[in-house]
């Protein structure tokens, strides 16, 4: 009897983090998650448009991110430095860094480019994504996954637009 007490009790104690974490999605939302994408030279490994958060960080060689949130939309945060306009009318900025960096979009509405190698992130909400990895590697260049579903390869050529969250519907 004492055995099962403790078994529950370990077992609520493990339900408590899932519960927390559970109750930050609001109705509707998906997620999105790279691990260590790379593209070649050029190509973007990530072209994500979203309404939630976005969080990640781009490997150890470095590379660069476009964030546009809107002329009124909250401000991103990225470890890259000084942040450059994309054009003197335009909401997007762009960081570049030869060496590793992060960065963080939280709640609002974003467009969101990543080049380099070693992208990772992690995104909750509504949006549409464009991937690609490295041409002629089924493994190393990267994976993603999709709504919790398993992870796979990023492909060789850019993907169809993929949708998640209330997008998907």
């Amino acid at each position: 009897m004492r055995r099962i007490s403790l078994f529950l009790l370990a077992l609520a104690a493990l339900a408590v983090p899932v519960a927390a974490q559970a109750s930050h999605l609001a109705a509707g939302d998906g997620t999105l998650v790279v691990k260590n994408g790379s593209a070649p030279d050029g190509v973007p490994v990530v072209r994500l448009t979203v309404t939630g958060s976005v969080i990640g960080q781009v490997g150890p060689s470095g590379g660069r991110i476009i964030i546009d949130s809107g002329p009124k939309g909250v401000v991103p945060e990225v470890s890259a430095g000084t942040a450059h306009d994309v054009s003197p009318k335009d909401t997007a900025q762009w960081w570049a860094s030869n060496d590793s960096f992060k960065f963080r979009a939280v709640g609002g509405h974003f467009t969101i480019v990543i080049y380099g190698s070693g992208v990772s992130l992690f995104a909750v909400g509504s949006g549409k994504v464009v991937l690609q990895g490295l041409p002629d590697t089924p493994k190393g260049d990267g994976r993603y996954s999709l709504a919790g579903a398993d992870f796979v390869s990023l492909p060789g050529s850019p993907t169809k637009q993929l949708l998640f969250g209330d997008s998907s519907s």
